[in-house]
């Protein structure tokens, strides 16, 4: 049955692109938007001070009694490191560089990158309305939060390219750990930690 079916959407393809390639641009982007999963991309990540310490937030919106790592959703026509520099300055009245992608992982209905940064500017002012409190953290004293944002910070810690950081804002063309290319797309609890390639790491979250 599925060959028969296969066979007659070939047949019938030659003409389906032909229409699609004569409609509008809108009718294009609606269909395309129809027949496709939505997916909500976030970023997020672990940002140092000069000390090395983290700077880790209670969000109004979460968990207040657990600390996470700042962050935020995606906006048109934005990369992911605009987003989180963004995400930093709105919330957090900070300037940060960023030196480079940590991991990422996929659920159902979100896409969210991890990014490790550096603070290179400001004076620390939170969002009163979206943020209950920020503070520094040595990495040997981390308050209770989730164990996959303990695991992002663990790897951050043994990220290969920390010596080089960025002094300036952050190409869009940027490449991940490992010198891989490839175009980039907040975490919660569930789902396995991946790197940038997307192979599982044996010391994932939970």
């Amino acid at each position: 049955m599925r060959g028969v079916m296969m066979g007659r959407l070939i047949g019938i393809a030659p003409l389906l692109a032909g229409i699609y390639r004569k409609a509008p641009q809108w009718l294009r982007g609606a269909f395309s938007w129809m027949t496709n999963g939505k997916v909500i991309v976030g970023v997020c990540g672990v940002l140092l001070n000069d000390a090395d310490q983290v700077l880790l937030l209670r969000h109004r919106f979460h968990d207040a009694r657990a600390w996470g790592l700042p962050g935020g959703w995606l906006s048109p026509g934005e990369d992911i490191f605009a987003c989180w520099l963004r995400e930093i300055r709105e919330e957090l009245a900070l300037d940060a560089a960023v030196e480079g992608i940590i991991c990422h992982r996929a659920t159902r209905r979100t896409l969210e990158f991890y990014l490790l940064g550096r603070i290179g500017g400001g004076q620390l002012k939170i969002d009163p309305v979206e943020i209950l409190e920020a503070r520094f953290f040595s990495v040997d004293e981390l308050p209770p939060m989730g164990r996959f944002n303990a695991s992002v910070i663990g790897r951050a810690l043994r990220y290969p390219a920390r010596a080089e950081a960025t002094s300036g804002p952050v190409e869009t063309n940027a490449r991940p750990a490992g010198g891989s290319e490839g175009k980039l797309a907040p975490g919660r609890e569930d789902g396995e930690l991946r790197s940038v390639s997307g192979k599982p790491k044996g010391e994932g979250g939970a």
